[in-house]
Order: structure tokens, then sequence, then C-alpha cells
């Protein structure tokens, strides 16, 4: 697996005609696929006792920063708390309305010497903006990317998503997910970046759907497409 990044051109005064590289992760890992990796690699522990020392161990970080200590978690990181805000003096106090306590971290010696020894780096073509449909809410049935009410008015919360109602190959669209013809929505009645607020056809089918927002960023320009990540469920 490879580190993936792009190349974009350096905003920096000292350098304006470099380019600087952005990473594009790959994928996201909380404390539960942390779990499953440990176990998937052929641990002997339960999954139920790896999960619970871990989340021992991050309650113990957390105990030790408010202690006001500092905790190397095996040259993985380095933890430590901190003060923010601006002080007017040498004398000045601690005000929680112009000051916060919070926490830092910094990279540990043993993962810099790893990714340095064995991660690869592959340069890839900078991403194209858009849609991003992150979230649809039915109103109908008060879920959150679960379900979609025929006839129902539903949000989609997203980023990009503003599209034109009157170009028929933009907007929203549904296909079933098992295959099928496309439905485009066209009861649209708001249609803004980040959120769109629509009357869903009537006459869906029970099952699968997935969603596309699918938009253009000027007139004229390429016509962009962007998924829900989950399905929607038609009963």
């Amino acid at each position: 697996m490879a580190v993936s990044y792009f190349l974009q051109k350096s905003n920096l005064s000292g350098a304006p005609e470099g380019y600087v590289a952005h990473v594009r992760l790959s994928h996201s890992v909380n404390l539960e696929g942390l779990v499953e990796r440990v176990a998937a690699a052929g641990s002997t522990v339960t999954r139920a006792d790896i999960l619970a020392v871990l989340e021992d161990a991050v309650k113990e970080c957390e105990a030790v920063l408010a202690e006001g200590g500092r905790v190397n978690l095996g040259g993985l990181c380095q933890l430590f708390p901190r003060i923010r805000g601006v002080f007017d003096g040498p004398d000045d106090a601690f005000d929680p309305k112009r000051h916060r306590v919070d926490a830092a971290a910094a990279p540990g010696t043993r993962l810099r010497k790893t990714l340095r020894q064995k991660a690869t780096p592959e340069r890839i073509a900078p991403p194209r903006p858009a849609p991003l449909p992150e979230l649809y809410r039915d109103l109908a049935s008060g879920t959150d990317n679960s379900r979609l009410t025929p006839g129902g008015i539903g949000e989609i919360v997203g980023a990009l998503m503003k599209f034109d109602p009157a170009a028929l190959d933009e907007g929203v669209f549904l296909t079933p997910s098992g295959g099928g013809a496309e439905t485009r929505v066209s009861q649209v009645l708001t249609a803004q970046p980040k959120k769109v607020v629509l009357q869903m056809p009537a006459g869906l089918a029970a099952g699968e759907w997935r969603l596309e927002v699918r938009a253009r960023a000027r007139p004229g320009a390429q016509l962009r497409t962007g998924a829900l990540a989950k399905t929607l469920l038609v009963e």
C-alpha cells in the first residue's frame, strides 16, 4: 500500500515557483478498527480484551495529561498539555474567557523511522472538485443515511453540491443498487453547496437505492458526480 500524494503550486513566499506535496488519505481507522487489525494479525487475545486494554490506555493518557504530564506512547507519538491564549503580562492570571487548557501531540521517533523505511510514495493526479454528499436525512422517518420515503421530504448535507435544476444532466439521481433505470429527482426545493432539500419521487420501488449528486462548477464546465457512501432503503 502506497502513500498517495499530488502536487500543487506553493503559496509560500520563499518558494513562489515551487510545488508542495499533499497526501491523499486512503482510509481512516478508529479504536474499533485498530482492534480488528490487531486481532486479524494473529493475536491470541480476544477482541473484547484488546478493546478493553486500549480504552484503559486512552483513559490513562487523558489522566496523565490532566495531571500536567507527558505521555510517550511507545515511540508512536508524544502527548502533552499546553495553555492557549494571550496573557497581558507576567502577572496576568489564567482567565477561562481568554485562555484554555489544550492538548498537543508530536510524532515519535519510532513512527518517523518506520515511515521513512516502509512507506512508498506514489504520485497521483490532483483531485478535481466534485459534489460530496455525506448525509441523507429522511424527514419522514427521522433517520440518517438509512431510509428513503417515496414522496417524502429529504435533506442532503455535504459540500460542492450546488447544481442547476434546469440542466437535465445535473441534479440528484437515484439508481437501484441491483441495477435498473435511474430516476432524476425533479422536485428540488433548495440546491445550495452544503445542503439540498428535495421531495423524493412517489413511485420508487422497494429495495436499496444509490444516491448521486451531479453538478458543474460553472456553466460549460465538465460534469462532476459524487455518490452517497450508504445505500438507502425503500420499504
